[in-house]
């Protein structure tokens, strides 16, 4: 009897110590309950097992977005950064390349393990900043989007020479350019671009979770289960991947009724940043390779307003829900101020008035049943800089 009671003691005091060393997650769910703890289980996109702080556990439904508690999601990686097709962008170390794909290893991934990578699904490998690039963000993202018939490597001094990709190892990358096959040192490339042709792999809409990890890595999980701390999962190239849990910083979860907000049709923007004059656009750019920076916190998904702006959503009826994030930027949104309304078919669903940059970190989270138009009207001075991320809009189930 006694034997069952101290085992039963040193199991609770065990259990006890696990749950103490398990990072602690802030939920928000599709209706907008905010609910934290550590998280025991996930098996879908439409359910999160959790344990609270005082041992109770309990089921978050239809999870939306989780985030570490107290900390900040980190930047993306300024080097030994693998990109690729659909934005992820995954910091490895010891890349070498085998036959049609990329090996590497990832200090974000269980140690040890090894994950293969397409080249097909492949856009760029940047190694580091190259020499007397200004702005490496901008030139980053300018080669992101480019449409290449040939792969390229740019060295160090920011040279660059177009061929195909032969070779990449340890300590060589070899280019064929067509009349000659060129050899250079590992250590004087600064990046290597990879032809974008059509990926013949098209993303279907389905269940997924886009995580932020510790060293800045942007994955998205298309199959995932937790257990026992490990996130394991397949990402969207097919590759399988263990995760701990303690390398998640951040996570959206994603499904077939969910749409992010670049991806709608028909939306019409007038800007006023810094004219009298307003300026008509087609459309807004949102983007998934830069850094929207609030409070402290590197957000991947969105877009930015300047000054004041009016924006239009053409919805249709067909949504349900608009969840997302919002804030002054952290960098060129310090100095402004800001009267913010949203207006479902005219009538004012959502306002904040007078809002700055120390209101920090504000969240969207607005029934849209019915609504035809959504619209956004801003009011703002010089340095309004807004950032809108990870902005989704959900279907009826």
């Amino acid at each position: 009897m006694k034997l069952h009671f101290l085992t039963a003691l040193v199991f609770s005091c065990w259990a006890t110590f696990v749950s103490a060393q398990d990072p602690i997650f802030v939920v928000r769910d599709r209706i907008g309950t905010v609910k934290e703890g550590s998280i025991q289980r996930i098996t879908s996109a439409n359910s999160l097992e959790m344990l609270s702080a005082d041992g109770k556990s309990f089921t978050i439904t239809n999870p939306v977005y989780l985030t570490r508690k107290n900390t900040v999601s980190p930047r993306f990686p300024q080097s030994r950064a693998l990109w690729l097709l659909n934005d992820d962008c995954i910091k490895f170390e010891d890349l070498l390349m085998k036959d049609d794909s990329f090996e590497f290893e990832s200090s974000d991934f269980v140690s040890g393990a090894k994950t293969l990578i397409p080249l097909l699904d492949t856009k760029m490998i940047w190694l580091k900043n190259p020499l007397g690039i200004l702005d490496p963000v901008s030139y980053r993202n300018k080669i992101l989007d480019e449409i290449r018939a040939k792969d390229f490597v740019v060295l160090n001094n920011a040279e660059r020479v177009e061929g195909v990709l032969e070779s990449l190892g340890a300590k060589n990358a070899v280019l064929d350019s067509g009349t000659a096959k060129s050899e250079y040192k590992s250590d004087s490339i600064a990046l290597i671009g990879l032809s974008a042709e059509e990926n013949p792999k098209k993303e279907k809409a389905i269940e997924a979770v886009s995580l932020v990890l510790a060293s800045g890595t942007r994955i998205t999980l298309g199959e995932f289960n937790l257990s026992m701390g490990i996130l394991e999962g397949k990402t969207m190239q097919g590759a399988m991947v263990r995760i701990p849990i303690t390398k998640i910083q951040q996570g959206v979860f994603l499904g077939k009724s969910v749409t992010r907000i670049q991806e709608l049709k028909n939306i019409n923007l007038r800007q006023v940043p810094f004219f009298e004059t307003p300026m008509e656009a087609k459309g807004i750019k949102a983007t998934r390779n830069s850094d929207f920076l609030i409070s402290g916190s590197s957000y991947s998904n969105g877009f930015s307003t300047m000054g004041s702006t009016s924006i239009t959503f053409v919805l249709d009826g067909k949504y349900q829900k608009l969840c997302g994030f919002f804030g002054f930027d952290d960098i060129d949104g310090r100095r402004g101020r800001a009267d913010i309304k949203l207006l479902a078919d005219g009538k004012v669903i959502a306002s904040w008035a007078d809002r700055t940059w120390k209101d920090g970190l504000g969240s969207l989270d607005l029934p849209l049943a019915g609504t035809k138009e959504l619209t956004l009207v801003i009011e703002a001075s010089i340095g309004s800089k807004i950032n809108w991320c990870e902005c989704l809009f959900f279907q009826a189930d």
